[in-house]
């Protein structure tokens, strides 16, 4: 064990690998400035990905984070509990950003090709996801909510406020200062104007803007140039 870590720190540059090897493998990627730590074994695979000024946490038993050819930089991913899941593709690009899972059974995972300027993705509790599809455009200061991370009850001691997943199709424009809630689809190749909140499903191919965010055109498309 010793001696594969010595062999892993030769390729980093100021990197700290703080990490239990259990099913893991770190392959043709390049690290700087980077801290990677697991308190317990962790399945991490980092292929041929790149890493800079990035902090990964992993604390609990049994968590999965799978870098698939990404570029993570300036951010912090931090995962505490069991059973999670963390799957960046390939091409995708996550940057000034910060993504934390607290609970169990919790899953995190963003399409080929998508970028991010700067986000905070939130998943907390049991049984739940985030699914970001491909080719998908966030811009910065964006907020995403899959859980009020407290639990609140009524009189009666029972949950009102449960987790509900997020999922964005492909091609989806999100612009700066959005905050998406929990329970939240956006459908294929439809665009979020800059510092809506959106609360609920926003169909494919349209504008969505405002505070509740609603469909302002339809029938639209968008092109990266």
């Amino acid at each position: 064990m010793k001696q594969n870590i010595k062999k892993l720190m030769s390729f980093f540059n100021k990197c700290s690998l703080l990490v239990h090897f259990k099913r893991s493998q770190i392959k043709g990627s390049s690290f700087f400035r980077a801290r990677i730590r697991a308190k317990f074994p962790a399945s991490i695979c980092i292929s041929s990905s790149r890493i800079e000024n990035t902090s990964l946490t992993v604390y609990g038993r049994e968590n999965q984070v799978i870098f698939d050819n990404a570029y993570v930089a300036g951010s912090t991913i931090s995962i505490e509990g069991n059973n999670n899941r963390v799957y960046l593709a390939e091409g995708v690009m996550f940057r000034d950003s910060t993504l934390l899972i607290r609970g169990e059974h919790l899953v995190v995972e963003i399409g080929a090709g998508t970028t991010f300027g700067g986000i905070r993705i939130v998943n907390a509790g049991r049984d739940n996801k985030i699914v970001i599809g491909s080719n998908c455009l966030f811009s910065d200061h964006i907020e995403l909510w899959a859980s009020d991370t407290h639990p609140i009850f009524n009189l009666e001691g029972e949950l009102i406020n449960p987790e509900r997943s997020v999922t964005i199709g492909n091609n989806v424009w999100v612009g700066s200062k959005v905050i998406i809630l929990k329970g939240v689809t956006i459908d294929n190749g439809s665009i979020i104007g800059m510092g809506s909140v959106v609360t609920k499903y926003v169909p494919s191919n349209v504008i969505s803007a405002g505070y509740p965010s609603k469909t302002i055109k339809e029938n639209v498309s968008w092109k990266l140039e």
